[in-house]
């Protein structure tokens, strides 16, 4: 995803998928708000990536999810054999 950016307007456009749509709003935006001029400070964004879990995260919710449905088990085998 990336986006326009122009620092002087203080505008951001939508985001789009590709580089080249990206630049076809940068040329949009260059020829209706500024007669065809580059503005100082324009600049076409890519948003940083979501950061991931931590590795240790995401394994304590494996065990820990592993334990529960390893409690629910025994606790069902005990209840069957009652």
């Amino acid at each position: 995803m990336y986006r326009y950016r122009c620092e002087q307007c203080r505008t951001t456009s939508p985001p789009v998928r590709t580089r080249p749509q990206a630049e076809a709003e940068r040329d949009r935006h260059r020829d209706l708000a500024h007669a065809g001029h580059i503005p100082d400070g324009e600049r076409i964004v890519r948003p940083p990536a979501r950061p991931r879990p931590p590795l240790a995260t995401t394994v304590k919710q494996a065990l820990a999810t592993t334990a529960v449905i390893a409690a629910i088990a025994i606790a069902a085998w005990v209840r069957l054999l009652a």
